[in-house]
């Protein structure tokens, strides 16, 4: 197989970030409109506690005022960025070397890619995760990734020849008889994962540092409110609204997607394959550093910030074999010292 293509501006396209047309929708606009609810909330509140008419109207004003011009100033920034994300993608699609003529030539035993700058060539046995889009096709080996675009190809035939080729290449050294489970991860899993690796993979590092974090904001709250609100209403409830605010924001800026859908895992003396509707991947067992233990599931690590999630409701039947394998090919995850882990691991499989 061999393919001579450019690269198309459409293209590049589909593999940028969305731009948010709607105002509103950036988390920083949404903590402008929690720390103005909160001062509305706090000018009602004085009301009814007596402390004041002209400062809870006066707060109550101030936010709804604050939050409409919010509203308006993100819609002239939504207008404004999204000029520049355009102007932006031209820019970047312009840097992008070599687009006019890229050749891709793939055959039983390695796949090569060429332009001008130079020629790279792989062995189909590195490969280790191979995935696709409506658009794309994206693959990984150890030496780095591939993009390869589905309007490369001539026809739809060329595609599933490819698709083909590689997921069977990706898969060769799956055991015909290897046995697999499918499952799908709840939100629940997610929350039992956070803590168990909080509390016992070094998690607790990264929250420890929030909530000093917190502390020292919290404490210069205390000050400012002993030095200058004692007598000073408006003083004092903007400081109770920063204090509340601000784990508010914290909380609304750093939400993760989490994927739901089903997931199927292959697992063998050599290592995990593993699908999911749009992605398949090897992993051998020396890429991971160990696991970690739960009521309900394991983790496997890959890093010491980066694991996989394996709930146990899962292993039923021939799928009960994967808990045993897992502790005979990898230690116990230890945070202290994950890299003497990892190379004690290696040996033992060695």
């Amino acid at each position: 197989m061999r393919l001579s293509y450019a690269i198309k501006f459409e293209d590049f396209r589909t593999l940028q970030a969305p731009f948010p047309t709607a105002a509103g929708s950036n988390a920083g606009f949404k903590g402008v409109l929690v720390a103005c609810a909160l001062m509305a909330l706090l000018g009602v509140f004085l009301m009814v506690q007596g402390m004041g008419l002209p400062v809870g109207g006066f707060l109550i004003g101030l936010g709804l005022l604050a939050a409409t011009a919010a509203y308006f100033y993100e819609q002239r920034s939504v207008r404004t960025n999204k000029e520049k994300y355009e102007k932006r993608l031209a820019e970047e699609f312009q840097r992008i070397h070599c687009r006019d003529q890229r050749i891709f030539a793939a055959d039983e035993k390695e796949f090569t890619s060429s332009c001008k700058c130079g020629t790279v060539t792989r062995p189909w046995s590195e490969l280790t995760s191979f995935s696709e889009s409506k658009t794309h096709f994206a693959f990984n080996t150890k030496m780095g990734g591939q993009i390869l675009p589905k309007s490369a190809f001539a026809s739809e035939a060329e595609i599933t020849e490819f698709r083909a080729l590689a997921t069977g290449k990706l898969h060769q050294d799956k055991p015909a008889t290897a046995p697999h489970f499918d499952f799908a991860l709840k939100r629940e899993d997610y929350r039992a994962a956070y803590w168990l690796h909080t509390l016992k993979g070094g998690g607790w590092r990264g929250l420890a540092t929030v909530v000093a974090t917190y502390a020292c904001f919290t404490y210069g709250v205390f000050v400012i409110w002993n030095s200058m609100a004692a007598h000073n209403d408006a003083v004092r409830a903007g400081l109770i609204g920063g204090l509340v605010g601000f784990p508010l924001l914290k909380i609304a800026t750093k939400r993760r997607t989490q994927y739901l859908g089903p997931l199927r895992v292959y697992f063998s003396d050599q290592g995990l394959h593993l699908q999911d509707p749009a992605n398949q991947s090897r992993t051998s067992w020396t890429q991971f550093v160990g696991y970690l233990e739960g009521n309900g599931l394991m983790l496997l690590y890959y890093n010491p910030k980066f694991y996989r999630i394996v709930p146990k409701r899962a292993l039923t039947g021939q799928a009960a074999k994967f808990q045993t394998l897992v502790e005979s090919k990898l230690n116990p995850y230890d945070y202290r010292n994950p890299t003497r882990a990892a190379a004690d691991q290696g040996r033992q499989l060695a």
